[in-house]
């Protein structure tokens, strides 16, 4: 295969601030930001650019700490999924054109030379968790209903991409999911229990345990063990707080902080160091994200009544002059580090033309 053409389909600014660099993507017509990911200490972001006559390039946008960026367009492909291998070399899955069908192709981003174009399988719509020894692991789940979790596991071997793999995974459906230790670990709600099910890259169950949690409903798997201390977010009444479950299945609760306003959507934890994970929600008000280390919050950001967001902790404000911004996506970049990607929500009548980066380092 071909590999990819530098192109520049952006004007950008870099900002510096007492919270983070903010790099400033500009477009001439719009913009659609996809997804992003690690890229060694970068920041790899997709997205649609769009011209004119409604026409579109998938482009790949690598971003540096300080805010530095380089281009790339895809020559063939959309609906952009990026996930790593077991190496940590950068893949995407990609629908590439075909008159009568639409069938996903995964293939790395960078170093396609030797890479034979692959056969196309049907398109997986569940999300990226994280590797095992030999799989990239993907999981989809629909909270509405009560059908069966699956797994798509892409197998390597010796670095190259092998074969895909899709587990139906074994009743209680609705799991919350992570990678512990190469481990894939699903915490799902009984009643007033919780069912931890630790299970390989084929679907087979090899630890599992039932927990009284106390009715409480986890939001997101913070860290998960058998061995050591889970640590689970939740809310609860006007409080965030963490679900602390020890080897033996006694939990604890701590609380985190006051707010009173219910989120409604919470993402997959980003693990940016040693048991400290960076969380995004929503709610009513506004958007932000929360960073943990354990039992401890160590920051809250909310855009809640302002042009930006303050950290709800130490009541700094990060200012970014925009109305209704949308969190898009929050990726590692280094060692306690991490970026978030934004965009200002537009009306029908209104193209987005912006993308606003924010590498931040935890003090």
């Amino acid at each position: 295969m071909k590999n990819l053409d530098k192109v520049a389909p952006y004007t950008a600014s870099i900002t510096q601030g007492n919270l983070g660099t903010m790099t400033t993507l500009l477009a001439k017509t719009a913009i659609s930001a996809k997804d992003s990911i690690s890229f060694g200490e970068k920041t790899l972001l997709t997205s649609y650019v769009y011209e004119k006559n409604g026409t579109y390039q998938l482009i790949y946008t690598t971003i540096e700490i300080d805010g530095n960026i380089d281009n790339y367009v895809e020559d063939d492909g959309i609906l952009p999924t990026l996930f790593l291998s077991p190496d940590k070399e950068n893949y995407v899955s990609i629908i590439p054109y075909h008159p009568d069908k639409e069938l996903e192709i995964s293939i790395p981003i960078f170093h396609r030379e030797d890479v034979e174009m692959p056969k196309g399988n049907r398109p997986y719509t569940g999300n990226f968790i994280g590797t095992t020894a030999a799989c990239s692991i993907f999981h989809d789940v629909d909270f509405y209903d009560n059908k069966p979790d699956k797994i798509l596991a892409i197998e390597f071997i010796n670095g190259k991409l092998k074969k895909k793999n899709t587990i139906k995974v074994p009743l209680p459906a609705n799991n919350r999911i992570t990678i512990s230790n190469k481990a894939i670990h699903l915490l799902a709600n009984d009643g007033s229990l919780l069912q931890h099910r630790e299970i390989d890259d084929k679907g087979n169950v090899t630890r599992q345990r039932e927990i009284d949690a106390k009715g409480i409903d986890v939001l997101q798997i913070l860290s998960s063990s058998f061995d050591k201390e889970s640590y689970l977010l939740a809310q609860e009444k006007d409080k965030i707080i963490i679900k602390k479950i020890d080897a033996n299945g006694a939990s604890d609760t701590i609380e985190l902080a006051v707010f009173a306003d219910p989120f409604f959507n919470t993402w997959q934890p980003v693990q940016i160091a040693d048991d400290t994970f960076v969380t995004r929600f929503n709610s009513e008000f506004g958007n932000g994200w929360l960073t943990t280390k354990n039992d401890q919050l160590l920051e809250l950001f909310y855009s809640k009544g302002e042009q930006g967001y303050r950290n709800l902790l130490t009541n700094e404000l990060l200012p970014i002059p925009r109305d209704n911004l949308v969190i898009a996506s929050i990726n590692k970049t280094t060692d306690h580090a991490y970026a978030v990607v934004l965009y200002p929500m537009t009306d029908d009548q209104a193209a987005n033309a912006e993308l606003i980066v924010l590498n931040r380092r935890l003090q």
